[in-house]
């Protein structure tokens, strides 16, 4: 399971030791706690508690609040191993022990306050260049903890051990470094001080080997535009003769222009022989106009671009501020059955204007917001330019669709539905085609859909035909450029290219690499360099230069539309359905096949059709559905939010709380009718007070009435009910007054079986219910059907 940043940063202060014990008082009384030492960002202290809670967890614990203990103390350590940790205790004892902690803690944990209030500041000045005179000082501080967090320091770093008042300010303190102590500072002393939580000010030894480059108009078709090159040490323009002056230096820290740099040799050498030499001869005219290009190990601070490139740039940014911002949308898409949001044929329109010239697109939108309409829409458009320019027939030119095995039946039924004059060859299964009966079949269609896994096992037919489009759905799939699937992907290179996936950054900006390089190669670089340049910095710092570098060159290429956004949410509605189709697996398929056949020659069982029904359903209810339940669950908790999953079968739910845990690493609760009225109880209370992303397992009839779990934005309805108000109710568990965000209603349907004949009736049963009865008369049936 991959981890969020958040849970990263709590595993290493686990790891580090970095927390204590604690008694902290919270809405529903005290509870014993695991506290991180120092300052963290909201929700990491919650991570720490649940990981060493998790592990320290034992059998005698698990009830730890029902236990009757002699003591507070005894009460407060078993709770510190229990679930919830609940000390049920007096109040008064309770808030004296509490304090008794803390001030036992306090030695243990800095004071953070107390040490901003110190605050060191290094300088250095002279004439001669080698041995500046170098030193370190401070205020006196006031009171008690100041003074504590100033013989602290001495801690941190030795020499400030020798601080005393400064002969020309008594009221500060001083301490005169040595050469050798004045480099350790700056590398390591400086930076020790800051991590412990003091000030440090004079200390900035960033001295990047930057440039800026002016970019000549030598002609669209030219390789090589001219460009003049200006280099940056630390922000200021160096000549060729100062740059030789650092290389001549012993030491890569360096005393220069009034300040103290370090400086990187190798890149410094390159930098010079940028200068006498000339740059540019291998860069890529666009990624320098993007501001992204670099010469060498050399970053682009600025580029200034003109001619054909300048106005190729600007267009660029300006198709992607019309996609995402709120400029009027195109006209409607001639053969599609539907209606497109706003926003969406926003991202259609971005969609042809990247692909038309000969740009690849990253179209990242959050989940639920339609990207599978608005790339069938993108392709329905393509046919249409083609069939006014040509002549039928002549002018078609096939798109080929790779997605993971479980969404193929999900990008089928969407094609029938929004484009059914589009043909699509789906190649899947045993009996599918090969060598010349592939290309036939796929040349007769407009539309081929594969899954990642074969296109690699037939990649050798797949690359036989003049693919048009390629479209990689979870595109996340080629994260790794390693990787088969990646290989497989770059070799293809059709003139139109589209990558989709709500979680374009999984692991690191590095997974952008692998995008990018299918759809725009070469434009990031070649891979190391663009670790060092981007990877790298980004991972110690989110908000640094680099980061802003990315953003803002990827920012014609890439198209990211969140769901919280408040015109997004505006055109979404209250609610919105979204069928999941998932396929039987071989073994599934077998039993359903064989439940049928029974059917038909016991004559006994032929006159109970409900059972059959069962049966089949709770087949369709096994590892096809599992599978992208589990992949649908991953990406809602990386987004940071809850799910509801409700079952009509209580061994449905309790198979599903089984797998859930094994894959996810923690156990899930499910509510059915068979628990208390306080087991219940219970159960919705954590769900909803939970400070991390979770879901509740339901049973459709237990969990269809009366409860408020507002913290849901998803609902998963893992089989059908025959009455859609019993479905409506079970969803407006998650959809009540208070939550104010659109609720996603995933409906899983297995394609291909009773399931899809059940879903045509529940369509038909709610547009019967919506003009015909009255929400009071619908509440009534769904009783009855209880």
């Amino acid at each position: 399971m991959k981890l969020s940043p958040k849970q990263r940063e709590a595993l290493k202060l686990v790891t580090d030791g970095k927390f204590v014990p604690a008694l902290v008082k919270e809405e529903d009384g005290w509870h014993a706690r695991w506290c991180v030492l120092g300052e963290v960002a909201a929700g990491v202290e919650a991570w720490v508690d649940e990981y060493i809670r998790e592990f320290t967890l034992s059998r005698l614990s698990e009830d730890a609040e029902e236990q009757r203990h002699e003591t507070l103390h005894d009460a407060w350590l078993l709770a510190l191993r229990s679930r919830s940790g609940l000390v049920v205790w007096d109040d008064a004892e309770c808030a004296a022990f509490a304090a008794e902690l803390e001030a036992w803690g306090g030695n243990a944990t800095e004071d953070r306050a107390a040490r901003r209030g110190v605050a060191f500041a290094f300088s250095a000045a002279g004439e001669d260049a080698a041995s500046p005179r170098c030193e370190v000082t401070c205020g006196i501080p006031r009171g008690r903890n100041g003074l504590k967090a100033l013989g602290q320091a001495a801690y941190v770093y030795r020499p400030l051990a020798g601080l005393r008042r400064m002969a020309d300010d008594p009221a500060r303190l001083g301490v005169r470094l040595t050469r050798t102590e004045t480099e350790d500072f700056l590398r390591r002393g400086a930076a020790d001080l800051r991590d412990a939580g003091y000030p440090v000010a004079g200390v900035d030894l960033q001295a990047a080997v930057t440039a800026t480059a002016e970019i000549g108009d030598a002609g669209r078709d030219a390789r090589t535009p001219p460009i003049a090159l200006t280099v940056r040490v630390a922000g200021e323009a160096v000549t060729a003769e100062e740059i030789r002056f650092l290389l001549d230096q012993v030491s890569t820290l360096v005393y220069f222009r009034d300040r103290w740099i370090e400086v990187d040799r190798g890149i410094l050498k390159e930098a010079l022989r940028a200068l006498e030499k000339g740059a540019g001869r291998r860069a890529s005219p666009l990624a320098f106009a993007l501001g992204i290009g670099h010469v060498g190990r050399i970053e682009l601070e600025e580029a200034k671009a003109h001619g054909w490139l300048r106005g190729l740039v600007n267009e660029l940014r300006a198709g992607a501020h019309r996609a995402s911002g709120d400029a009027c949308p195109p006209a409607a898409v001639p053969g599609l059955n539907g209606t497109l949001r706003d926003y969406q044929l926003r991202g259609v329109e971005w969609l042809r204007f990247l692909t038309g010239h000969g740009f690849g697109a990253l179209l990242a939108d959050d989940m639920g917001l339609g990207k599978t309409v608005q790339v069938i829409a993108s392709l329905l458009l393509d046919r249409e330019e083609r069939r006014q320019a040509g002549d039928g027939e002549s002018v078609r030119a096939p798109a080929l669709v790779v997605a993971p095995l479980t969404l193929l039946s999900n990008w089928r039924h969407e094609f029938a539905k929004f484009a059914p004059s589009l043909r699509v060859y789906v190649h899947q299964g045993g009996n599918r085609h090969v060598a010349s009966g592939f290309r036939r079949a796929a040349g007769e269609a407009d539309v081929t859909l594969t899954s990642y896994h074969l296109l690699v096992r037939d990649y050798r037919d797949i690359s036989e035909v003049a693919w048009e489009t390629l479209v990689l759905d979870e595109a996340q799939a080629i994260k790794n450029p390693d990787t088969q699937i990646s290989r497989a992907v770059r070799s293809l290179l059709p003139p139109k290219r589209i990558a989709m996936t709500g979680t374009p950054v999984e692991n690191s900006v590095g997974d952008l690499w692998s995008l990018e390089e299918f759809l725009n190669p070469g434009l990031l670089g070649d891979r190391r360099s663009f670790a060092d340049r981007f990877v790298k910095p980004i991972a110690a710092d989110g908000q640094s230069a680099a980061g802003r570098r990315l953003r803002r060159a990827l920012e014609p290429f890439l198209l990211r539309r969140l769901k919280s956004d408040q015109a997004i949410a505006a055109e979404l509605g209250e609610k919105r359905e979204i069928r999941e189709y998932c396929l039987l697996t071989a073994e599934q398929r077998r039993d359903y096949e064989k439940a049928l056949d029974d059917f038909r020659t016991d004559e006994r069982a032929q006159g109970d059709v409900f059972a059959l029904l069962t049966r089949l359903k709770l087949i369709c209810d096994g590892a096809g559905k599992l599978e992208r339940l589990c992949e649908l669950v991953e990406t809602i908790f990386e987004n940071g939010e809850s799910v509801l999953v409700f079952t009509q079968y209580a061994k449905v739910g309790m198979w599903l709380q089984s797998e859930l845990a094994k894959r996810f690493g923690r156990k899930f609760p499910f509510l059915h009718g068979a628990l208390s009225a306080a087991a219940r109880e219970a159960q919705v209370k954590a769900f909803q007070s939970s400070r991390r992303p979770t879901l509740f397992l339901l049973s459709l009839k237990a969990g269809g009435f009366g409860l408020n779990l507002t913290k849901a934005t998803h609902v998963v309805h893992f089989d059908r009910w025959w009455n859609p108000a019993v479905e409506n109710q079970a969803t407006d568990r998650a959809h009540r007054i208070g939550q104010a965000k659109t609720v996603f209603v995933h409906l899983f349907i297995c394609a291909g079986t009773l399931e899809e004949h059940v879903d045509d009736i529940l369509r038909r049963k709610a547009r019967v219910a919506d003009s015909v009865v009255t929400e009071a008369e619908w509440l009534e049936a769904a009783k009855l059907d209880e």
